[in-house]
């Protein structure tokens, strides 16, 4: 629960219910309920409000409802979090409703026993139902389109694990103390997300009406951090991912009373470079100099090469993609990870081995497959920030997207050729801005049987141009969000054709 758990947020650029049946038994008594539990959650009833920052201005709104409720006649705890967001993704407006309700069971632990999700974007609707059936946990999504059924893992976020949080939070604590639980998400393949948190301080802020003590910790999971404030009782009062994304505690009138003026996100996390490089497709290399406010891993490869330059500043050498001559396979565990199936990619459905066949052709070898995917996805997709998807038949079904849903669709469609492939992201180069610019971006890597080769179907790229730089790979490495904001680049050289 958000007053008690911080926020496990991703970024809403790459953010950003309807009532099912519930299956009980019939003729169920009231279990023994947890008298600790009962009483930790009786001290956190009641609304929180937030109002979410992109660059100072806000956003949207978040809510949080702690309450007992009945389900199915039995008593329960019920957590209902609803959020609203506005704002510009290039010039496109995007709107995103959603509501989310978790019951938790009052004995034993506080399982979870049902969750309830219901996202509204742009007029798009998508419901998820996270349900106890005989055989386990059920996830079921339903689109306008369809309606999919998964067998899921059982949660391991419960009461019991919230209680303890706020117990460690509330003992004597010293810098770097780590607490170690999960959170649970409907959106992720992998429902059960491992977050940790860090200790850094205890301070006294000042608030309407006097000092405050806080907890300064931070949160992280997927290795992004979410900077918090939290109040001793484990409620969050501030929040900051990167230098850009913040979540302040406010009244709800104040919460929901957003900025007239749109922000434009694509804008406002762009990285501004002092020399024009003009058409990226003709860019054959970039070398920049690159200072983060936050330390940094960048990943290296065969076209990305990192070292030390003046000042100890890192030195960014960007090539065009190319085939090397001495490759060697991938390990067996990382193939499996690179070809597996999942809600998002669902890379082994008889429509997208079907669609994939089909747009290969004759082609044998794995690049040429690969390009022809490209292809096919760049020619057959609209090119729009306004219709997101997080599941490739969704996408089929819409035939739109931006770079995510482009890259989305590619991996997935490769997989189903067994070409060992995924998402990767970072920045790129934005062509036509009177400020010369570099916009988060993503594209993909797939695995021709010797070396990582790039796919950018947004941009029609096989083998990308030298302003791909390459911050993350896989949907779940967030780290690039610790530098969202904080960057810093400049332009030592360049080459072009």
């Amino acid at each position: 629960m958000k007053n008690i758990y911080v926020y496990s947020t991703v970024l809403v650029l790459v953010l950003l219910q309807t009532p099912l049946a519930f299956c009980f038994q019939t003729d169920l008594k009231q279990p023994q309920i947890n008298n600790e539990l009962l009483g930790f959650i009786k001290e956190h009833l009641g609304v929180s409000s937030y109002g979410n920052y992109m660059g100072g201005k806000k956003v949207g709104w978040d809510t949080d409802e702690i309450k007992i409720t009945k389900l199915n006649g039995l008593e329960v705890v019920s957590q209902v979090s609803e959020s609203y967001f506005k704002a510009l993704f290039g010039g496109n407006k995007t709107e995103v409703i959603d509501r989310t309700e978790v019951f938790y069971s009052l004995e034993g632990k506080g399982e979870i026993l049902l969750i309830k999700s219901f996202h509204l974007e742009n007029g798009a609707k998508k419901t998820r139902e996270l349900n106890l059936q005989k055989g386990g946990f059920t996830l079921v999504t339903t689109t306008q389109n369809r309606k999919d059924e998964k067998k899921v893992s059982k949660p391991k976020e419960n009461l019991s694990m919230q209680l303890e949080l706020a117990s460690w939070l509330k003992s004597k604590r010293i810098k770097g103390d780590t607490f170690d639980c999960f959170s649970t998400s409907v959106e992720e393949d992998d429902l059960n997300v491992p977050t940790r948190y860090i200790y850094k301080s205890k301070k006294n802020i000042q608030v309407t009406g006097g000092d405050l003590m806080v907890h300064e910790v931070d949160q992280e999971t997927h290795g992004a951090l979410f900077y918090s404030l939290l109040e001793n009782n484990g409620r969050l009062h501030y929040g900051r991912m990167g230098k850009i994304i913040e979540y302040r505690l406010e009244s709800n009138d104040v919460a929901k009373k957003l900025d007239n003026d749109l922000v434009d996100l694509i804008q406002i996390s762009a990285v501004t470079l002092d020399k024009k490089l003009g058409d990226p497709v003709k860019i054959k290399s970039l070398k920049l100099s690159f200072v983060a406010d936050d330390d940094f891993d960048v990943p290296q490869s065969h076209r990305q090469i990192i070292s030390k330059g003046k000042d100890n500043n890192l030195v960014m050498e960007i090539k065009r993609d190319f085939i090397i001559k001495n490759g060697q396979a991938l390990l067996l565990d990382e193939r499996k990870r690179s070809l597996a199936s999942s809600i998002s990619i669902p890379s082994d459905n008889p429509k997208i081995i079907a669609l994939a066949t089909k747009i290969i052709g004759d082609a044998t070898t794995d690049f040429e497959k690969a390009s022809r995917i490209v292809k096919w996805i760049f020619t057959n997709l609209e090119k729009t920030m306004a219709k997101n998807s997080d599941n490739a038949l969704d996408i089929l079904d819409k035939k739109a997207g931006d770079c995510t849903e482009h890259t989305l669709l590619f991996v997935t469609l490769a997989r189903a050729l067994n070409i060992p492939s995924r998402e990767v992201g970072g920045i790129a180069y934005m062509a036509g801005e009177k400020i010369p610019k570099m916009a988060w971006h993503a594209w993909a890597e797939f695995h021709d049987g010797k070396q990582w080769l790039t796919a950018d179907p947004t941009w029609n790229q096989t083998l990308v141009d030298g302003t791909h730089i390459k911050f993350s790979e896989g949907s779940t490495d967030l780290k690039w969000l610790n530098i969202l904001g904080g960057l810093t680049l400049q332009v030592i050289d360049f080459q072009k054709d």
